[in-house]
């Protein structure tokens, strides 16, 4: 198996998280029958069979017991050529099980706790914050899952997927794990490259931001780690991503279910990929560097970039060379400015056309509600204009509509709540385009002058309501005036008697509304009905639901009024 190093770390004996001494060399296990050893059989397996027989026939403290009285330099003709070594932060192994000469004693109080840490099935790393030169330096993570960073490509995972690379939690490893793929590592490992090339990923990181260092991590990758690795960047905009996924073979895919142990992309799938990154400007930013195994003294690599070697960067592209396993990688940042994304502009329903003028707030212009008009605002609060009454106020009430300025944001308005009955399905009206049903909120605004020669203009204000706009909307008044004074309208209090006997006429019927956007109606093109009748008050029902920002009634004031 590929992972049978991480138990054995291929010498005779050894086990997971050895602690090595500061000595050059290592001393075995003793073996029975060193004769063995010179036969033409010799290899490294039948080596470790062997030591996996004396494991099983004899007490562990025994055995550490008689290792250090062992000498087999005397009994064994073997090659000298290559020596298993120790340094002082870990183990390198050999590229040979041939020699054994010049050993030295094991300390068996340091396999006496490897022993005893080798009984518990699972292993994870002590924490990070220790040694971490980027803790406490007020950098974010920005090669975090659970911030948003994801895997867009990878060559290979057969036997670990890359996903695992952005995980925030230390790497864990399970001495007994093993599936249909070989042994369960907590990172990315490819396979065993036997194609031209190498490995690499590509990560998509959580923000833009600029990169101040990096992090890796090889915990557990002891014998299948990555021997080196090198980082690219890039900084692409949202249009340049989207290419890139687009063209990149199974990225929809996997941004949508996630990386797969056990797969790989094939040769022909990797050219395409270099063929699309061919066209990207890939630049380095971590050359190509050696890695350690990931033994606990050993595991942790940290890159600080000086500030004026740090990039902005929105990708990431992570080379192995050539294949090999890694636990995490984290990539210390501090935000930059975003690029904004180019989308679509807010959908608007209608234009402006025979039955009115839409403007949008989004357009570069002054708006119709700010530009001079030749009457006068009667529904405005400083002309004595007032909410009188409505069905429903939940987000808003009525005297919102009648400010003299822009509604600052969508609580300053009229808006009301979702509307329970409203249909399950949305069925539009063939002859008329609208929803096909009467549903509706109302609310009644007062005029501050009665408008005794009708209305000449009436503008409907959606500022700010953009997902919650009515659909439609309807406009009705009706003139109840007071009477000692018919300029005047009636009080609210002798008004909201009379409101359901009163004769309400339509001004403007029921049409589409837009986002975001002043909807004029003017009488002199037609687009106000019963334009020469009185009006004292106006009615405006909303179909099904929602919100308005402003309404402005405009007319000519009767004589004795606020003028």
């Amino acid at each position: 198996n590929d992972h049978t190093r991480t138990r054995t770390h291929r010498i005779p004996f050894c086990i997971p998280h050895f602690k090595p001494t500061h000595h050059t060399s290592i001393s075995p296990i003793k073996i029975e029958s060193p004769s063995l050893l010179a036969q033409n059989s010799f290899s490294s397996e039948s080596l470790l069979h062997r030591s996996s027989l004396l494991h099983t026939q004899t007490n562990l403290s025994e055995r550490f017991e008689k290792m250090s009285e062992t000498k087999l330099s005397s009994e064994l003709a073997m090659p000298t050529d290559v020596v298993p070594t120790t340094t002082e932060k870990g183990m390198k192994s050999s590229e040979s099980l041939t020699s054994i000469n010049g050993v030295d004693e094991f300390h068996t109080e340091d396999h006496a706790e490897a022993a005893e840490e080798a009984k518990h099935s699972d292993s994870t790393c002590t924490a990070r914050h220790e040694t971490s030169p980027f803790v406490g330096q007020g950098y974010t993570n920005v090669a975090s899952a659970a911030e948003g960073s994801r895997i867009l490509f990878a060559t290979d995972e057969w036997f670990a997927a890359a996903d695992n690379l952005l995980k925030d939690e230390e790497p864990h490893f399970d001495p007994d794990a093993y599936c249909e793929q070989g042994k369960v590592m907590d990172g990315w490992e490819s396979r065993r490259r036997r194609e031209a090339g190498h490995d690499f990923c590509i990560i998509k990181l959580s923000e833009r931001a600029q990169i101040m260092g990096f992090e890796v991590d090889t915990a557990h990758f002891t014998g299948n780690h990555v021997p080196a690795i090198s980082i690219q960047y890039a900084d692409m905009s949202p249009e340049q991503e989207t290419r890139m996924v687009l063209g990149l073979p199974g990225s929809v895919e996997r941004l949508i279910h996630g990386g797969i142990q056990g797969t790989g992309h094939s040769p022909e799938e990797v050219k395409a990929a270099q063929d699309l990154f061919s066209g990207q400007e890939w630049k380095d930013l971590l050359s190509k560097t050696n890695l350690s195994p990931g033994y606990e003294e050993t595991r942790l690599h940290f890159f600080p970039l000086p500030q004026a070697s740090s990039k902005v960067a929105t990708h990431l592209r992570l080379n192995y060379f050539p294949d090999g396993g890694v636990a995490r990688i984290r990539v210390w940042s501090v935000p930059s400015e975003l690029v904004a994304r180019k989308v679509n502009g807010l959908y608007s329903p209608i234009k402006t056309g025979r039955t009115c003028s839409v403007v949008s707030h989004k357009e570069d212009t002054i708006m119709p509600s700010c530009q001079s008009y030749p009457y006068p605002e009667l529904s405005a609060a400083v002309n004595g204009g007032m909410g009188v009454m409505c069905s429903n106020k939940h987000y808003g009430e009525p005297w919102h509509l009648i400010q003299s300025n822009l509604g600052r944001d969508m609580g300053d308005g009229w808006e009301t709540a979702r509307h329970p009955d409203r249909p399950g399905v949305l069925e539009q009206n063939k002859e008329t385009g609208l929803v096909d049903s009467d549903l509706s909120d109302w609310c009644v605004l007062q005029l501050g002058s009665v408008a005794s020669s009708g209305v000449t203009r009436i503008l409907l204000d959606t500022k700010h309501f953009r997902g919650n706009y009515p659909e439609s909307v309807l406009v009705e008044g009706c003139c109840l005036t007071a009477s000692d004074d018919p300029t005047l309208p009636l009080s609210p209090k002798l008004a909201v008697k009379e409101f359901e006997s009163a004769e309400w006429f339509t001004l403007v019927p029921r049409g589409r509304m837009a986002p975001d956007s002043e909807h004029v109606y003017d009488a002199d093109k037609g687009q106000v009905a019963n334009a020469d009748r009185p009006v004292s008050h106006v009615r405006l029902s909303i179909f099904p639901d929602g919100g308005v920002s402003r309404v402005r009634v405009y007319g000519a004031a009767g004589e004795g009024s606020f003028e």
